[in-house]
């Protein structure tokens, strides 16, 4: 394909391809598997060939850089593409995730990219993906496995990993492929699909309810003391919101564990004591929101320290099934630093990840709790001093 009238060809080919393979995803008879194959042979066809005979006649009439021209090619193929797909780097990191596979995983395609993709699986899966993309990236051949699904509710995927070589770039690049080998329920983007707006409204309203309920625990700390109606506004949140909700405040300079609301019938009855009883300076996630006064929402929960370890040594986030964390600062103005504490919130196992939105309204009530806070912290000085 040499001429401009033979890429046109070609590609008008190509296009009804991918639009006849979109149609056979949609049927329910179809096998997805031969489909994926397809649709990898698709991708492999733009890279090897559509892109050269693209960038030659681009070049004979001086128009758009050849780069240009095919990272505009390769775009469009991309996103268009019915199939799952993402772009990641040999430690996962994603670079690009097409919509296919954004409605898949439920994470809006820029919330993903440059993040781990091995977040959306449980983290006893995760290694297994780490590895497999590696030895792809290193050279060592396409791989395939099947894994549980993080977003969804039991569901398997079938995950096929390919190393593409991508124009300007020194990297090693693996094109993922995900596709369902068991039904998966709809996810959080699937299910909204054109009642998202209101979807959205009814959550923002249990939202706000939630910061009304809270605020009225947190205005009775007159009557029952600060630190019983902070106890109370965790669990609060916690019940609302999370599976795990547990509290830190600073007192005397030091970060102490004053609450924690963990979830009924755990199948690891010790863990929450062993969450009560740690020093919360060894949780990394929360001397960082209280030392920087900024929020910490880690949607997919890929680092195991990011809550510390237990006496054994094994961390916190794998024993408690951590699949999206979120950690607020209790401080009165956006950035204030040190802040009063920190109010660490755990979503657990197949629960969807926290939203911006859930992070927006738990920075509030943390605002709320701050005040509180500061009047517990005073108590403790004015004892100090009549000492």
């Amino acid at each position: 394909m040499t001429q401009p009238q033979d890429f046109g060809s070609a590609y008008r080919d190509f296009v009804a391809r991918v639009e006849e393979l979109r149609a056979a995803r949609a049927r329910p008879d179809s096998a997805r598997s031969v489909l994926l194959d397809a649709a990898l042979l698709e991708l492999r066809y733009v890279v090897d060939d559509l892109r050269p005979a693209y960038e030659t006649p681009t070049r004979a009439r001086g128009g758009p850089s050849a780069d240009q021209a095919e990272q505009r090619l390769l775009k469009a193929v991309f996103e268009s593409l019915p199939a799952p797909v993402a772009l990641v780097d040999g430690d996962t990191v994603v670079r690009r995730l097409n919509p296919a596979a954004a409605d898949l995983t439920g994470l809006p395609q820029g919330y993903a990219a440059g993040r781990p993709l091995s977040g959306i699986l449980r983290p006893g899966d995760r290694p297994a993906l780490r590895s497999q993309t590696a030895a792809v990236a290193r050279g060592e051949g396409s791989r395939s496995l099947c894994v549980p699904l993080e977003p969804g509710t039991g569901g398997r995927v079938r995950v096929t990993l390919s190393e593409i070589t991508l124009p300007g770039e020194a990297d090693p690049t693996v094109l993922v492929a995900l596709w369902p080998s068991s039904a998966l329920p709809p996810g959080p983007q699937r299910a909204q699909g054109r009642d998202r707006t209101p979807r959205e409204a009814v959550s923002e309203a249990g939202l706000t309810d939630l910061m009304d309920r809270t605020s009225g625990l947190l205005l009775r700390a007159g009557a029952h003391g600060p630190a019983e109606a902070l106890r109370a506004a965790t669990a609060a949140v916690g019940e609302a919101i999370a599976d795990w909700a547990v509290l830190d405040l600073l007192v005397d300079g030091a970060l102490t564990r004053s609450a924690v609301h963990g979830p009924a019938g755990d199948d690891d009855p010790e863990l929450e004591k062993t969450v009560v009883q740690q020093d919360p300076r060894r949780c990394p996630v929360a001397v960082e929101a209280v030392r920087t006064g900024s929020s910490v929402l880690d949607a997919l929960a890929d680092g195991l320290g990011r809550l510390g370890a237990d006496g054994d040594g094994a961390p916190l986030t794998g024993r408690a099934d951590v699949s999206s964390l979120l950690t607020v600062p209790l401080s009165t103005a956006v950035g204030e630093a040190p802040a009063r504490g920190a109010l660490t919130l755990l979503r657990t196992g197949t629960r969807p990840p926290f939203s911006l939105a859930e992070a927006k309204y738990a920075e509030m009530i943390a605002g709320h709790m701050a005040i509180v806070a500061e009047g517990l912290t005073g108590r403790a000085d004015a004892a100090a001093g009549t000492g």
